[in-house]
């Protein structure tokens, strides 16, 4: 069976509108009247980042996740990523964006060009679009991903750390993995908000959704056939929320 492809155009406009349509009002941080821009990071080898995750649907907890940075060399930095008791490496460029990094509800790819995460400077109003390669390691296969983003503005935001600026990305991602007679394409929607003091990003949600290419509904069944009204439908996957807990800046 071929794969069904999809135009990523007219979606990458409307992602963020339709998938935190379903969601619960995200708490708004206190808007600052500020047009300053959020300069690139230094990171440095031995900082480390631990969030907090919990459902956003359900509000359950699901664990924690820590970041060490292990290695900062070549325009590249290597980092430690920490949960449920294993550990596995991610790496970036120097601004954040990602050259090997787990897609949102998805297995790690490696990336090229970089996902643009970011577009330092982060000025308020601020709005970027980059299409690259992502390749699954295990695999080799390659497909291309679109990512739309924009900067919000800063907002005063409270986490368990503490209470911090931090300026507000919104993503719209398209992801053009499939898996032959089962998934189709992603859309993911990704929301951050960075904080310069912190050198990261102080809360994030991620939430995405995928073709189900054979159409089973609500309850598990699979239909069967067009003609009784099955046929692929949206899929949602996770919708998770961190927000830092603890930092050791350098």
């Amino acid at each position: 069976m071929k794969p069904i492809r999809y135009d990523a155009r007219p979606w990458v406009i409307s992602v963020l509108a339709m998938l935190c349509a379903a969601c619960a009002p995200m708490p708004a941080g206190t808007p600052l009247d500020s047009t300053q821009a959020a300069a690139p990071p230094s990171i440095s080898v031995g900082e480390t980042w631990t969030y907090r995750v919990r459902d956003g649907y359900t509000g359950l907890d699901r664990g924690t996740e820590r970041y060490r940075v292990d290695q900062v060399a070549g325009g590249s930095v290597t980092v430690a990523h920490e949960r449920a008791g294993t550990e596995d490496i991610q790496i970036y460029d120097g601004n954040w964006n990602w050259l090997r990094r787990p897609a949102t509800n998805m297995q790690p790819f490696n990336y090229s060009p970089a996902y643009q995460a970011f577009d330092f400077p982060l000025t308020p109003g601020k709005q970027w679009h980059s299409l690259l390669t992502a390749t699954d390691p295990a695999d080799g296969r390659r497909f291309p991903v679109h990512v739309n983003g924009k900067v919000i503005g800063w907002e005063r935001v409270k986490v368990p750390a503490g209470e911090f600026d931090a300026i507000k990305i919104v993503r719209g991602v398209y992801v053009d993995y499939w898996q032959l007679s089962t998934r189709g394409s992603s859309q993911i929607a990704e929301v951050e908000w960075y904080a310069p003091a912190v050198k990261q990003s102080v809360r994030r949600e991620a939430s995405s959704r995928y073709w189900d290419m054979l159409g089973a509904t609500d309850t598990g069944l699979v239909r069967a056939s067009m003609a009784d009204g099955g046929g692929p439908i949206w899929r949602r996957d996770d919708w998770l929320i961190y927000e830092l807990v603890s930092y050791t800046p350098r």
